[in-house]
């Protein structure tokens, strides 16, 4: 059996709206939407939400960049063994 307290908590995530929080009997579920609430309207937590994802966004951006440089490095390897293997080819062939 499954708790009236849980299944609230539930409907509240995933609709986090004054609505919900109205219906629901449990003051530890309202008390937690009125902390939600403030959370969201503080512009220090909205400036340290946004620094963090931008934060996040530029080392993505910086792991893509280092993935090229990789991909781009392993690529002239290839494109420098490829050159040789022709070249001991055609010395080969010509030797032949």
């Amino acid at each position: 059996m499954v708790s009236q307290e849980l299944i609230e908590l539930l409907k509240y995530m995933e609709h986090s709206t004054d609505e919900v929080s109205e219906q629901c009997k449990s003051e530890r579920i309202q008390k937690m939407h009125r902390r939600v609430c403030r959370i969201k309207a503080s512009e220090k937590t909205e400036v340290k939400y946004m620094q963090a994802w931008e934060e996040k966004l530029l080392e993505r951006q910086k792991e893509k960049r280092e993935l090229l440089r990789k991909m781009n490095h392993k690529m002239s390897i290839e494109e420098i063994v490829s050159q040789v293997t022709e070249k001991v080819k055609f010395e080969i062939e010509a030797n032949q």
